[in-house]
């Protein structure tokens, strides 16, 4: 029995174009799982990020609640000028490195708790802006409605500035003005 002649080319004569076809498709495979990957990584960063900075604004505004019962309650007295154990004459904390001096010039507030057994503690600064008068009658003009308010009386105004930083190096800073 003769047999039939063969109609494609030999095995020896094939150029391999589909094995040159399923690399590439591994390739662009590898390539986009990576780049996945990568947008993956780095929107849990931004998160976390998100999340930290979050903590640290909280921490500073309960640093800020925390300064503007101090200025409700407490007889204040200010040096002539600059800050000293979180009372400021001037605007001396606006200078880099005044948050990070070992305490000089601002006071530290509570800590607050932020999980892991970790926590953050406020610093603040209550500045002296003087007394001035209330016009109006009522609570309307009042700032702090725990205290009477009455029309013609002076109070004492002071501008609170509460600053908080998270161990990742969100730094947060907060201020209001206080009236009583």
């Amino acid at each position: 029995m003769k047999q039939a002649a063969f109609i494609a080319t030999p095995r020896g004569h094939q150029q391999g174009a589909a094995l040159i076809v399923v690399l590439m498709l591994l390739v662009i495979i590898t390539v986009l799982g990576i780049a996945s990957m990568r947008g993956a990584i780095m929107q849990e960063r931004m998160a976390a990020n998100i999340m930290t900075r979050g903590m640290a604004f909280q921490v500073a505004e309960a640093g800020l609640r925390q300064a503007e019962m101090i200025a409700r309650d407490a007889e204040l007295t200010f040096d002539a000028s600059g800050c000293n154990a979180g009372r400021c004459a001037d605007a001396s904390w606006d200078v880099a490195g005044f948050w990070s001096d070992g305490g000089a010039g601002y006071q530290t507030g509570t800590a607050v708790e932020i999980g892991g057994g970790r926590s953050i503690s406020p610093r603040f600064v209550i500045e002296n802006f003087g007394r001035t008068s209330v016009t109006g009658s009522g609570t309307s003009s009042c700032v702090d409605l725990s205290k009477p308010c009455f029309s013609g009386a002076s109070q004492s105004v002071y501008r609170i500035t509460s600053y908080a930083a998270a161990p990742n190096g969100a730094e947060v800073i907060l201020q209001s003005i206080y009236r009583r």
